[in-house]
């Protein structure tokens, strides 16, 4: 029979359930709304999204569905680390789930998009969630989730899913870390943790840094602030440490499948550590406080390639010189989350900064994120430039998230305190957008910057969208304040307007008209001509010339159609992956069969068969020795025969002449060839060197008669092996030692992370719809 007690929890926890159902439609809506031409397939996503997200993942996606672990990508720039480059996130979860859906081999675009808008969602529900474990009413999370779910820190950067991965988890990862210090948890540090990991496996090492730099600012706040409070006499200072320090070294564990490997590529690209001038490009301007009332005042940049105004803030460079403004400064600097949230925030940050430790530490938080966002405006980032690992990275108004995240942390608090702060700091802090609406709608502050009048009309109008939004904001957090209206029914209103604000400011961003999986699809004569038969005939195609500018396939339409491509798109190339020779040298080193020229008559670009190319392996009689630094100015002026004579940077265990031999005699022949593996026949009357037209790279390993057998790097970028005189048969096949250290380190984090789990899975029951 049941208690009245029962009864009660029973009808408590029915109308718990009954409202996360309700945020569950309410995020499905909201999400289905902002995105729906792109799920009805009326608009795609663009830029980064269409020329390295969608051939990078169809690639990995179908490689996995084959049962491979893609560790060389021979498509792209004549081959490069595939697994290695940490932006593929190869190992994010959700990211292997695509392999699911590959339909004659290719990733449909339709998938890889929804699987993108479906962390829009998970943005949402996370912040819910966050909210609701803070104590915070249902429609005042709402709020927060729609703010944060829709901020331009995700919308912006749809077109790198890797920031949209790393932000829709985030609050999540903060709900658990925060019960992890609040309890001093095991359980929910270990959680924190997993996560943690999780999201450092989908590749955006500046979000990881910067998120890592939150939570420990986060502990550290914490820790002095219990001190004070003698918290210490209740709790073991030694298991609060531990549980604030374990979400870290998990989830640094867990990423190492991924770090070690990267680390190995790293080491050997293009991007090592940076001029302070080059790490603060994506500086934000100290004027774009403005655009957190009117985003689109600086003008703006979208999908369609035409906006009705143009970005045209300059930049300031390290000497205060200004600079032309780059199209994708407005995505990268932009940070917009809604009118109703900056002014809850505004509100929140000066009514409870004293009455909630959280409220504090976002508040100060928030103005150490905009000091560092300013980068080279100010002197934080000066400062940060100096550490490890933050000289390597660019964009520092990223770290703008902290502020989109904060404010909607705060914004929650804020409505339902509002009946606890004065009318003066409601009134205070909404001088601020007020007037930048005011001004903006009148188009008086367009005057103190450099417009042409057509955009000042339009950005006033930018300004009266704003000032509607700001007045009818104020209005409902006055009348809410003085208990007119129930204040969940304002909250209801409140989020109305955030998402319609939201929707109206960034929806348009990421509708592109432009199908880009059409733009991948070739006739399937030319793929079948300008795809290798292995292992018989291998060979490469050059798609693109820059004089005059033309490519004839997309930069990475080698991933889409398994053509092995000397070109290619990825921000992180190997820096030594081309000799400093002549076009013509170039490409009848790299085993190139068809290239771009220029017919003379009629002035038309075509693809010409070259007949004079190297294959892809031969053997050369001789080799000269130069040291790493000598290697690319001896090939600049030096005429060689490189299908007889190698230049080498190591001396082999062979003695080889450095003249060219009439003598030597010798031939190599593909049995084997994949992306992972090679396997090659040779034979020859002379000592010689193995040449292939692969690139160097550590990984490599080879066996020559199943003897482990060095591997040297030949003409500036290339392979070679050192043979004895006879028939060999030598094996090459990729197998990076760091790739398995970090796996078995992997392994090892989640096993110890399973042990904590069990040893302490009797800590206070998780909940995360408290």
């Amino acid at each position: 029979m049941k208690t009245k007690q029962t009864v009660a929890k029973s009808k408590t926890q029915k109308k718990i359930e009954f409202k996360w159902y309700v945020a569950i439609g309410i995020f499905i809506a909201t999400t289905i709304i902002f995105f729906w031409d792109h799920i009805v397939g009326n608009a795609f996503l663009w830029e980064d999204f269409a020329e390295y997200v969608y051939p990078v993942q169809s690639f990995a996606a179908r490689e996995f569905a084959a049962g491979k672990l893609p560790f060389w990508n021979p498509y792209s720039f004549a081959g490069m680390p595939f697994l290695a480059d940490i932006q593929v996130g190869f190992f994010y979860p959700l990211n292997r789930v695509l392999s699911l859906f590959i339909v004659d081999g290719t990733l449909p675009v339709k998938i890889l998009e929804l699987s993108l808008i479906l962390h829009f969602l998970i943005a949402q529900l996370s912040m819910f969630f966050l909210m609701r474990n803070l104590k915070v009413s249902f429609w005042a999370s709402v709020v927060s989730a729609i703010s944060f779910g829709f901020s331009f820190l995700l919308v912006c950067h749809a077109i790198h899913p890797m920031i949209v991965i790393h932000l829709s988890w985030l609050p999540l990862i903060f709900i658990f870390y925060h019960k992890a210090i609040s309890n001093a948890s095991i359980k929910n540090a270990t959680i924190a943790g997993l996560l943690l990991g999780m999201i450092m496996l989908s590749g955006h090492p500046q979000m990881t840094l910067y998120i890592s730099l939150f939570l420990g600012a986060f502990f550290l706040w914490n820790l002095i602030a219990d001190i004070k409070n003698s918290h210490f006499k209740n709790v073991s200072i030694f298991k609060y440490l531990v549980a604030s320090i374990i979400p870290f070294v998990i989830a640094a564990g867990v990423f190492q499948v991924q770090y070690l490997p990267s680390s190995e590529l790293a080491e050997l690209s293009r991007r090592q550590e940076m001029t302070f001038e080059q790490a603060s490009e994506g500086s934000l301007e100290i004027p774009q406080f403005i655009t957190a009332v009117v985003p689109k005042f600086f003008g703006y940049q979208d999908a369609s390639g035409t906006p009705k105004v143009a970005y045209y803030l300059k930049k300031h460079n390290t000497k205060g010189e200004e600079v032309a403004p780059q199209y994708y400064y407005y995505w990268e600097t932009a940070y917009y989350f809604g009118i109703v949230t900056l002014m809850l925030g505004l509100i929140g940050a000066v009514g409870l900064f004293k009455k909630n430790r959280l409220v504090a530490f976002i508040t100060v938080f928030s103005i150490f994120a905009f000091a560092f966002a300013l980068g080279n405006n100010g002197f934080v980032y000066y400062i940060f430039h100096k550490l490890p690992f933050f000289s390597q990275l660019r964009i520092p108004a990223r770290m703008m998230f902290a502020v989109a995240f904060g404010f909607s942390i705060i914004s929650g608090f804020t409505i339902d305190n509002l009946k606890n702060v004065r009318l003066k700091q409601i009134l205070i802090p909404s001088i601020l957008p007020i007037t930048i609406a005011v001004l903006a709608s009148i188009g008086l502050l367009q005057s103190f910057f450099s417009i042409d009048e057509n955009s000042i009309k339009i950005i006033q109008t930018y300004g009266t969208t704003a000032l509607f939004f700001t007045v009818i904001s104020f209005l409902l957090i006055y009348v809410a304040h003085k208990g007119k209206i129930n204040i969940q029914f304002v909250a209801a209103l409140l989020a109305i307007i955030a998402f319609i604000d939201l929707y109206i400011a960034g929806a348009e961003f990421n509708r592109s008209k432009v199908d880009y999986s059409q733009q991948y699809n070739l006739p399937e004569d030319a793929i079948k001509a300008f795809r290798s038969k292995y292992p018989d005939d291998i060979f490469r195609v050059n798609s693109r010339i820059y004089n005059p500018p033309y490519m004839a396939m997309k930069r990475n339409q080698g991933l889409i159609s398994s053509i092995e491509l000397l070109e290619g798109y990825n921000p992180l190339v190997l820096a030594r992956n081309v000799p400093p020779l002549s076009r013509e040298e170039i490409h009848k080193l790299f085993n190139v069969k068809y290239e771009i020229a220029i017919d003379s008559v009629r002035g038309v670009p075509y693809f010409a068969e070259r007949k004079d190319r190297l294959p892809r392996a031969w053997l050369a009689g001789a080799a000269i020795v130069k040291n790493e630094d000598e290697v690319a100015e001896f090939m600049k002026t030096n005429k060689l025969d490189y299908s007889k004579i190698a230049v080498i940077e190591n001396q082999p265990q062979i003695n080889l002449p450095t003249e060219i031999d009439t003598n030597f005699s010798g031939s190599a022949k593909i049995l084997e060839y994949s992306a992972n593996k090679i396997k090659i026949q040779t034979n020859a009357n002379m000592p010689s060197l193995l040449c292939l037209s692969e690139i160097f790279y550590p990984a490599w390993q080879t066996r020559v008669d199943g003897q482990q057998t060095e591997i040297i790097r030949a003409n500036y970028c290339f392979r070679s092996i050192p043979l004895q005189p006879g028939n060999h048969i030598v094996e090459m096949e990729y197998a990076s030692k760091k790739f398995t250290i970090g796996l078995w380190t992997t392994i090892l984090a989640l096993i110890l992370s399973v042990v904590l789990l069990v040893v302490f899975r009797k800590e206070e029951k998780i909940n995360l719809i408290e």
